[in-house]
């Protein structure tokens, strides 16, 4: 009777092992495995391995892909035909991460970023309200970066640092640029119609006619404006602005008079770059002093604005 009570028991025991055995295997089946007891723990960080693994391996493979892209984006730009295409590889090719497309983006989209266009004339305020039109060839890239910029934006960099040395005069492109603003306005200004073109200060008349007389001579000979390198005149020397770090504490006017040749009249002012327009609105502040009206502007170059990580997310933003 005892063996019979324990065979029962043995038999029960079976039974319930297999039935539970069988209610696993169908959970497992279903793709939805449910755990019991001890076992529970063991099973959990075997599926979390199998999926941080998953993770990982997809993770290793989007970061190969993105690095593929990213390449395949700024040789696209490295060979782009125009410059909306070049702006665009540089783009995609910074926001896939490649290491170097920052600094050439940010030159690439310089429009965005200062908000001007080259040879597209537009408007600077001055103090008392009076607004002067002004122009400028293209942008000029700090000298340590201008390996990024354009074939262009490199030239014209190069033209200004020899325009400061009195090497080359750019009088081509600043007759381009005076052509495109006479167009503009719908004037003419050659054979002594129209304004007189001066030129803006300098540290002293030594680095003024350096700068400026090879260009005054070639615009007026070459293309028949009419120029005055001498419509400024020097009472001593000042720092140079290009080379201070504090632009601001420099009163440009304050080595110069203005000639009486000019008093009443109308001019356009010529300078090598406009960084803020501070040195074109205390030059023109000082001829108006002398009846002296200022008509436009013109610049070889626009120094190229170094945007921040917020200004080149939202431009990127923007332009998507």
């Amino acid at each position: 009777m005892q063996l019979n009570i324990k065979k029962r028991k043995i038999d029960y025991k079976k039974e319930k092992n297999l039935q539970a055995f069988r209610h696993i295997n169908l959970e497992v089946a279903a793709g939805f495995p449910y755990f019991y007891g001890k076992n529970d723990m063991g099973c959990f960080i075997i599926v979390l391995l199998v999926c941080v693994g998953a993770a990982l391996i997809a993770n290793s493979r989007i970061i190969r892909w993105q690095r593929r892209a990213a390449n395949a984006y700024f040789i696209i730009a490295q060979k782009a035909a125009t410059a909306e295409e070049r702006e665009w590889g540089y783009r995609n090719a910074y926001m896939c991460g490649h290491p170097k497309a920052k600094f050439f983006y940010i030159y690439a989209a310089a429009d965005a970023f200062s908000g001007r266009k080259p040879l597209t004339p537009f408007v600077i305020h001055l103090e008392d309200g009076v607004d002067v039109t002004a122009i400028f060839y293209d942008y000029y890239i700090r000298e340590r970066h201008i390996s990024y910029g354009s074939e262009r934006q490199q030239e014209v960099t190069q033209r200004v640092l020899e325009l400061k040395d009195g090497e080359n005069p750019s009088s081509d492109l600043y007759s381009e640029a005076l052509r495109t603003l006479e167009g503009y306005l719908g004037e003419n200004w050659r054979c002594g119609t129209g304004p007189v073109i001066i030129f803006m200060p300098c540290s002293g008349e030594q680095a003024h006619f350096q700068r400026f007389d090879s260009l005054s001579r070639s615009l007026k000979w070459r293309y028949k404006y009419n120029t005055d390198i001498e419509a400024v005149q020097y009472t001593g020397v000042r720092r140079s602005k290009h080379r201070s770090r504090n632009r601001s504490a420099i009163e440009s006017n304050s080595n110069i008079v203005i000639s009486p040749k000019i008093i009443g009249k109308e001019v356009v002012i010529i300078d090598d770059v406009i960084t803020t327009g501070s040195s074109l609105r205390e030059f023109a502040s000082e001829l108006r002093t002398y009846g002296v009206r200022v008509k436009a502007a013109v610049f070889l170059a626009q120094t190229a604005k170094f945007p921040s990580d917020k200004e080149i997310h939202r431009h990127i933003k923007s332009a998507d």
